[in-house]
């Protein structure tokens, strides 16, 4: 691991010297940057001027000692003076929950906006928000500055740049991150953010502002999904004296698919032989058992509302004729049993639209049905039109709808070049080179188009 060369490194401003802030002063200081903490409240601040930890985390007060016998870290209740002495502040002010549920940014703007005051006239300073905030802080935030900015005669920085830290571990998961995201539309501010982790450049992610901020809320929310799911495993398993912690435990040990990012992609609703059959089944044996398991009771809910939302993201075409190809329950299989493709299928025959359907992996089916008998019992669905290949499906078709498609439907789809590609899982344009990408122009109906990740 390279140690960053002292002298390169910038001066820091870390504004809150709470949870986040004590933390991110210390490990800085400890590894050479200069580091100035700013709080409104005294005791803490002399506190870290003493290089006594606030707060009691492991390995915190070593590195704020560590910090003051280098001479690399200070704390003052100025705010100006901190502004005055670094080249950039991270915000580390805390977001607390509102009576209606939502973040309270109210602090942060106010600790970003008085930072924007602060600096002097001429100079270049860059603002880093560490602290948990809402989607669209830093649009409000960056014009708020931008006004600043123009009246003081100032050149202003502004970057998201969310923390992942755990109590108990906070010291460990800062100097040894597992990811490094960031956001800024300056590459002034960039620089100074990637400055910060001059020991980690290789888990630096770069990305759009919208994309950092709803990162640091998805993240929390999984690991709150997690705490859930294993809890409503531990109320299942008392009817029959299962033991939920071996369950889980044995859960656990299947780093393939369990435990990995192995169903953690967006794409169309989960089909097949053994999902929606195993979960209807576990949640009618909580039912049955009256064990209250609201998470598992509204997984086939989740899925159903899914294939509303693709269902109505074909209709917007207004279509008359939609071909969809690939209708296996996943990519290039012929097994059709509670597939997503097929089931979009026949919610669009219900909103009156001629459908037509190819799948190369059912056509080619090698144990009977055979062929084109074998795509027409997997829709089982006289409404629909089976054809024979992806070429007379498409043929004279308004919108191709595009589900779970085998290599075969890929070569096909591109050589033919439908005027319209909808592309409902992703896995078409996943499989395409940035030429055929280009040739076909596919819509990925789960993506936003107007924001991009930033190379």
């Amino acid at each position: 691991m390279m140690r960053p060369n002292p002298e390169e490194l910038p001066s820091v401003a870390v504004v809150g010297l709470g949870y986040v802030g004590s933390v991110e002063a210390g490990v800085l200081a400890a590894r050479g940057y200069r580091v100035v903490g700013v709080d409104l409240r005294e005791a803490v601040v002399e506190a870290v001027d003493r290089g006594q930890e606030p707060i009691v985390e492991p390995l915190l007060s070593e590195r704020l000692l560590k910090g003051k016998s280098l001479g690399t870290l200070s704390a003052t209740t100025d705010l100006a003076d901190a502004i005055f002495r670094t080249r950039g502040a991270l915000v580390c002010v805390g977001t607390p929950r509102g009576d209606d549920g939502r973040l309270d940014d109210t602090a942060v703007l106010g600790a970003v906006e008085s930072i924007a005051k602060a600096v002097g006239k001429g100079v270049s300073y860059t603002i880093v928000v560490r602290s948990t905030v809402p989607p669209g802080f830093f649009r409000r935030a960056k014009t708020r500055i931008a006004d600043i900015a123009s009246a003081n005669g100032s050149q202003l920085g502004l970057a998201i740049n969310p923390e992942f830290l755990r109590e108990g571990s906070a010291v460990r998961d800062r100097e040894e991150p597992e990811l490094i995201v960031y956001a800024s539309e300056d590459d002034a501010a960039s620089a100074f953010v990637e400055s910060l982790y001059a020991d980690r450049a290789s888990r630096i992610s770069r990305v759009d502002p919208e994309s950092a901020e709803m990162l640091k809320l998805v993240c929390n929310t999984w690991h709150a999904l997690k705490v859930s799911f294993a809890n409503e495993v531990a109320r299942l398993a008392r009817p029959h004296n299962v033991d939920p912690f071996a369950v889980m435990e044995l859960l656990c040990r299947d780093t393939k698919l369990n435990t990995s990012s192995a169903y953690l992609r967006p794409g169309m609703p989960f089909g097949g032989a053994c999902l929606v059959k195993d979960v209807a089944s576990l949640e009618a044996y909580a039912r049955d058992n009256d064990v209250n398991v609201p998470v598992l009771a509204h997984v086939l809910a989740s899925n159903r509302a899914h294939l509303d939302h693709l269902v109505g993201a074909v209709l917007e075409h207004k279509p008359k004729r939609v071909a969809v190809i690939g209708i296996g329950f996943k990519a290039g299989a012929s097994d059709v049993r509670d597939s997503a493709p097929v089931a979009l299928v026949q919610r669009l025959l219900d909103h009156r639209v001629e459908v037509h359907v190819a799948d190369s992996s059912v056509l080619d089916a090698r144990v009977p049905p055979l062929g084109l008998l074998a795509l027409e019992q997997s829709l089982n669905d006289k409404r629909a039109y089976a054809r024979e290949s992806v070429a007379d499906a498409v043929l004279h078709a308004d919108v191709v709808v595009v589900g779970h498609p085998c290599e075969e439907d890929r070569r096909t789809l591109v050589r033919l070049q439908p005027r319209v590609v909808l592309d409902v899982s992703g896995e078409l344009t996943r499989a395409l080179t940035a030429e055929e990408r280009a040739l076909l122009a596919p819509r990925v109906v789960l993506s936003t188009p107007a924001r991009k990740a930033v190379p």
